[in-house]
């Protein structure tokens, strides 16, 4: 059966938009499988939509300006490219065309939101809201020390070779403490929703379900636990148990507080020396004190 394509992008530019973003290793792949398991959710792999394709978009019209008001190549009065102000409709547009070819065969009519997930996205708050003010944000908080512990292990072949995991430690925590605070600075009466990485171990039913009810989707606790086994470790990981490491897949162990098993007094201190306060404000106990 042949699709109509037409009825496919009205719908689609009909519904809601999300974002979901994070530090690096917080779980947000996890969320992304998880909103997307949900049969009235879209929720893309990374396509880093507002870091890549967005910018790319305004620089091709801004360059496109700037040769009509040189009139470049013109012999007839020529015009004013469009400001960034009027892009936005091009631009729900593009993401609409994004979202329409990574349908993968679902049927859009039972489809209640799209979104995307770039950890990255959590950098780009302000840009996501100017372009859309109605757009919600899953922001994916995971203990900064786990954070630290599975980048380190995961990003390591690309960082310097002098980088100790206690440099790592530092740094992590200066960037994990302040995007958590800009983007809750920034989320002030916006449609803006916490999701914690310990919550969907430790109750993963109802984290799941609050989650679902944000974004506009059933959260009967039928839809939740279906998504859940969906994207449950075991299937993502294919076929290992919580706890069983492979460093080399992107789901490396799945568990809560490997951290006090791989970091040392001295990188601990490290990293709560500098994301203590916001550690205190989020729950999250210390260890060096």
């Amino acid at each position: 059966m042949s699709r109509d394509l037409n009825a496919e992008q009205r719908k689609l530019r009909s519904l809601p938009m999300f974002f979901v973003g994070g530090l690096p290793r917080s779980g947000t792949t996890w969320v992304q499988q998880l909103l997307n398991a949900h049969p009235q959710l879209v929720c893309l792999g990374e396509s880093h939509f507002f870091n890549d394709l967005v910018p790319s978009l305004t620089r091709t019209v801004e360059a496109y300006g700037k040769r009509r008001a040189v009139g470049q190549d013109t012999w007839a009065p020529t015009v004013q490219g469009p400001r960034h102000q009027l892009l936005s409709p091009m631009l729900h547009a593009t993401f609409v065309a994004l979202v329409q070819e990574n349908l993968d065969g679902r049927d859009p009519a039972g489809i209640m939101a799209i979104g995307e997930k770039t950890p990255d996205n959590i950098m780009h708050l302000q840009r996501i809201w100017n372009v859309f003010p109605g757009a919600r944000f899953v922001n994916v908080i995971r203990d900064g020390r786990d954070g630290a512990v599975s980048a380190f292990i995961r990003f390591r072949s690309k960082l310097p070779p002098e980088m100790t995991q206690e440099d790592y430690a530092r740094a992590y925590a200066e960037g994990w403490s302040t995007r958590i605070r800009e983007a809750r600075a920034l989320a002030r009466d916006r449609r803006y929703h916490e999701v914690r990485y310990e919550a969907l171990h430790a109750d993963p039913d109802n984290a799941a379900g609050a989650l679902f009810a944000f974004l506009g989707a059933d959260g009967s606790p039928e839809a939740v636990r279906a998504a859940l086994d969906t994207a449950s470790f075991e299937k993502l990981s294919g076929g290992r148990k919580r706890g069983q490491e492979d460093t080399a897949s992107h789901y490396r162990r799945g568990e809560v507080g490997g951290w006090s098993e791989v970091l040392t007094s001295a990188e601990i201190e490290a990293f709560e020396s500098i994301a203590g306060p916001v550690m205190d404000e989020l729950g999250y106990a210390r260890a060096a004190r």
